[in-house]
């Protein structure tokens, strides 16, 4: 019986396996061209040319997203790495909800892989995008989640820097400016000290200053904008700035300088909008059709889990329905066994009442013919149901442990079945401590605990 269920809990448990989820994820091709759209998008963004590097990265997420769960971990990092270059044109082009929205893929693929380094960078830019929609709240959050990381990032100074940037954002948020440019001065410091260019800090802390109460300390720091590499967006704001102080100082030579670069700026920042606008609406459509795709493929999964769940409950529903016909044959066999010995019992109270009766010897033989019968028979029935079951186990015990007698070898097939020692006794005509005797020498010649361990090998 327990043999039976464990056969059956195997198949089960087989079926499961063979039945599990079967994954949908990028190819080894898919990867390779997914892998070699970012190099390119890369390239051109060392070039300057983000909106040639833009669909590139696009590109890279339609090859890789599948669900999460189905993405191998170097598909997570690419695809990472694609939304964080998506991220970074948003910024540049202003557009901050969809720079958000892309850096918040990002760390999601991070955290999956726990790629540490990056997600400090990616956290850090969040929480500077937040500062600058003025959303403290979700600003801090982002910083108060990267400081414990920052320490792991094997010292890499443009980190702390960023953080302490956002930190100067948070004061600034409150007004509270001095703790704010307090930061700020110590990381230009710290940056002079080592011979590390703090020409963008300084401009940094001059904007900063100039919407703050220190407006008119604000030029020193601003005109370090002639000193930046920078495009002609970021300038031209800059000189604005700069030509509305000296135009309050009565310096129109310089507020004329200043104002020389207002073409530009209109001109720049048109196409930073235009840009900018090509730029999300092409993020848009994209998002739009890698939600849908994860939505059908979620529902597929799902589907998959229901009809996997319910092919095992019907297997399973079939396997117990077997083991309880078994336990009601098992049951039979064993009721109709009882039977016969009664019958037999009863056959030989008569036939002892005979002979005492009758005294008669002839009677006596014939009697004892009549149980010989019925036992052999019996015997007989169980050894062919037996070999039926286990066509070759007799003989390859016989074959392994040729030190068994013949009334041994009966006793090992009567007690494979749950026959009690009194049972056994009964069908060979022998007494129960007879019976327990040659139970026990067979254990010690086949050197075994018990008998189903003894059988073991040879009824697979």
């Amino acid at each position: 019986m327990k043999r039976i269920l464990s056969i059956g809990f195997l198949m089960l448990l087989l079926f499961v396996v063979a039945c599990g989820n079967v994954h949908q994820h990028a190819s080894s091709d898919d990867l390779q061209e997914a892998q070699a759209h970012y190099d390119s998008g890369f390239v051109r963004l060392q070039q300057d040319s983000l909106m040639g590097a833009f669909p590139y990265f696009i590109q890279v997420a339609q090859k890789l997203e599948y669900l999460p769960e189905d993405m191998t971990n170097e598909e997570k990092l690419l695809a990472s790495r694609a939304y964080y270059q998506m991220a970074y044109v948003f910024r540049r082009k202003m557009a901050n909800n969809a720079e958000i929205d892309a850096l918040r893929w990002a760390l999601a693929y991070q955290r999956l892989v726990q790629d540490t380094t990056w997600m400090v960078r990616s956290s850090l830019e969040l929480a500077n995008a937040f500062s600058t929609l003025k959303e403290s709240d979700s600003a801090r959050y982002y910083y108060d989640f990267v400081m414990p990381y920052l320490d792991t990032v094997a010292g890499d100074l443009n980190d702390y820097f960023a953080a302490q940037l956002v930190l100067s954002d948070l004061y600034y948020d409150q007004h509270q400016f001095d703790s704010c440019f307090m930061v700020q001065r110590n990381t230009i410091a710290f940056k002079t000290r080592r011979g590390m260019s703090a020409t963008n800090d300084s401009v940094s802390l001059g904007i900063g200053m100039y919407h703050s109460p220190y407006r008119l300390e604000a030029k020193p720091y601003l005109l370090k904008v002639l000193d930046m590499q920078t495009g002609d967006l970021e300038r031209s704001a800059i000189m604005s700035l700069l030509e509305q102080i000296y135009e309050e100082e009565g310096n129109a030579d310089s507020a004329a300088f200043c104002h020389s670069f207002n073409k530009t700026y209109v001109k720049a920042e048109s196409d930073r909008v235009s840009d900018g606008m090509l730029a999300v609406k092409q993020y848009e459509n994209y998002k739009t059709e890698r939600d849908a795709r994860l939505t059908v493929l979620r529902e597929q999964t799902q589907t998959q889990k229901t009809n996997r769940l319910r092919v095992v409950s019907v297997v399973a529903a079939l396997l117990l329905l077997a083991a309880a016909a078994f336990v009601v044959y098992h049951r039979a066999y064993r009721k109709k066994m009882t039977q016969a010995n009664e019958a037999i019992q009863r056959d030989l109270q008569a036939a002892h009442g005979a002979l005492e009766a009758q005294a008669n010897e002839a009677l006596r033989m014939k009697v004892q013919a009549i149980y010989d019968d019925k036992r052999n028979n019996i015997f007989n029935r169980i050894l062919e149901v037996f070999n039926e079951a286990y066509p070759e186990a007799l003989t390859k015990l016989k074959t392994a442990h040729p030190d068994l007698s013949d009334t041994e070898l009966d006793i090992c097939v009567l007690s494979m079945f749950p026959f009690r020692t009194k049972e056994i006794a009964d069908i060979l005509d022998l007494r129960e401590n007879t019976v327990s005797k040659y139970r026990t020498a067979i254990k010690k010649k086949t050197q075994t605990e018990t008998f189903e361990s003894l059988w073991a090998p040879f009824v697979d």
